[in-house]
């Protein structure tokens, strides 16, 4: 089993900079340098969240109706959270937004 030098875009990052040739080889250098600052973007995207919990993100922010069960009392039309009593236009639960 071979062991994994590197282990995230940190340990990466810190790896490059060590190794960065001191003269000459400047496309080299430039290349390194654009590596450094693409895995640091990623680094940034990923603190944001995945494009599924953005997506997930993005429709809770569109206005639901509430949804009237068989008892009369007032669900969440995203998580069925009895919102019945609350008067919130956000359900408690999910964060979705209602109407």
């Amino acid at each position: 089993m071979i062991e994994k030098l590197i282990r995230n875009e940190n340990e990466a990052i810190e790896a490059i900079k060590a190794n960065m040739p001191t003269s000459g080889y400047q496309m080299l250098r430039e290349s390194l340098d654009m590596a450094i600052k693409a895995l640091e973007e990623i680094q940034q995207y990923r603190e944001i969240g995945t494009v599924e919990e953005c997506r997930e993100a993005m429709e809770k922010q569109k206005k639901k109706r509430l949804v009237e069960w068989a008892d009369g009392t007032l669900h969440c039309p995203n998580c069925e959270h009895d919102n019945t009593c609350l008067g919130f236009d956000v359900c408690v639960e999910c964060g979705q937004i209602l109407e």
